[in-house]
């Protein structure tokens, strides 16, 4: 049966349409966070070069995250896995050192990396788009 949305226009393909949708959906996701790897290790190498360094621990435990949950796929970057005093030298907040809720390394190297982010994962969206088997529907 037709998908018909007002008296005397008839939609055709909708259904199509609508399958093709949730397929490029559920594919985006994956191509995405598989396209930001390499942007991600590299603010992950920004972020390693601007921790001090005394013992070279808290710049090895930056690293790229899985920050998906349940079927979602999502991408990070952590700091501090293991690191007693990551957060100390990350927020501070005593022994002299000032608070800084937002952080000194990680969200301002996000927070830069922002509009590189956004342009990477658009152009990957359109990629997707234009290469998806799109459903061609009978007139």
């Amino acid at each position: 049966m037709p998908d018909e949305i007002d008296a005397g226009v008839e939609l055709k393909g909708l259904a199509e349409a609508n399958r093709d949708m949730e397929r490029w959906a559920r594919e985006l996701g994956p191509a995405v966070a598989a396209g930001l790897q390499g942007f991600a290790r590299t603010i992950a190498g920004q972020v390693q070069g601007e921790v001090p360094v005394l013992t070279g621990t808290l710049a090895a435990s930056v690293e790229v995250v899985d920050a998906g949950e349940g079927d979602e796929l999502g991408l990070g970057i952590g700091i501090g896995d293991g690191v007693p005093y990551a957060g100390w030298i990350e927020f501070g907040g005593s022994r002299g050192r000032a608070l800084i809720p937002e952080g000194r390394y990680l969200y301002p190297a996000a927070a830069d990396a922002e509009p590189d982010f956004t342009q990477i994962a658009s152009d990957i969206a359109e990629d997707t788009a234009r290469s998806f088997p799109w459903s061609t529907p009978a007139l």
